[in-house]
């Protein structure tokens, strides 16, 4: 199963190479995009070494993450990865497969962010063991680290509407084309900049 990842940059320049350290060490994907909003601190810079897209102004998250995820249709699944994440577990990825080889593809999984607001936490529908991983179903995940099979990721970027909404729309989304959000609670990582799970955060 191929994995394609997709971080979203605009501004920020030392959370992204936190970020892309941190991953790099501990994990790996088979083709990483960087889409850049615009940045004026150096980060257009920076990002020449990695493969990327360069827009002139900031069009959004939303629009930046359709921009990439229609260029990448030889993916089995896509990877959202924020600009601002710490990963904790090792091998991250390779077990997110792992998890879905044994349950199947209707699931969009996250691991657990460590740094979560508890007041932001989505609904749960129940804890469960799939596959011997531990897994909390949910309303919604937050989108900072989330592994979305192509098929309902390619629903997802055409409705458009869903995903400008936020996590909660997103969520129901899913819910709505079959597929379960779900956290997997052996795996973990940090979202170590700007808490995109309160009110404040803006697609």
């Amino acid at each position: 199963m191929k994995v394609a990842a997709i971080t979203i940059t605009y501004n920020r320049l030392e959370l992204t190479k936190k970020t892309i350290e941190s991953f790099y060490s501990k994990s790996g994907v088979d083709f990483h995009v960087f889409v850049d909003n615009g940045s004026t601190d150096g980060t257009q810079e920076y990002l020449k070494k990695y493969n990327r897209i360069l827009f002139s102004e900031n069009r959004g998250i939303t629009d930046a993450f359709c921009e990439a995820a229609v260029q990448l249709e030889d993916f089995d699944f896509i990877l959202k990865l924020d600009n601002d994440i710490e990963t904790v577990t090792n091998d991250i990825i390779a077990k997110m497969l792992d998890f879905y080889s044994k349950n199947g593809m209707k699931f969009v999984s996250s691991p657990v962010d460590l740094n979560i607001d508890p007041n932001y936490m989505p609904r749960s529908f129940g804890k469960t063991i799939l596959g011997g991983f531990k897994v909390n179903k949910v309303s919604h995940t937050g989108g900072a680290f989330q592994l979305i099979p192509r098929d309902i990721c390619k629903k997802l970027v055409k409705d458009y509407t869903h995903f400008k909404l936020g996590d909660q729309a997103i969520g129901g989304f899913y819910q709505t084309h079959g597929y379960s959000p779900i956290y997997l609670m052996d795996l973990e990582m940090r979202h170590i900049g700007v808490n995109q799970t309160s009110p404040n955060y803006v697609l």
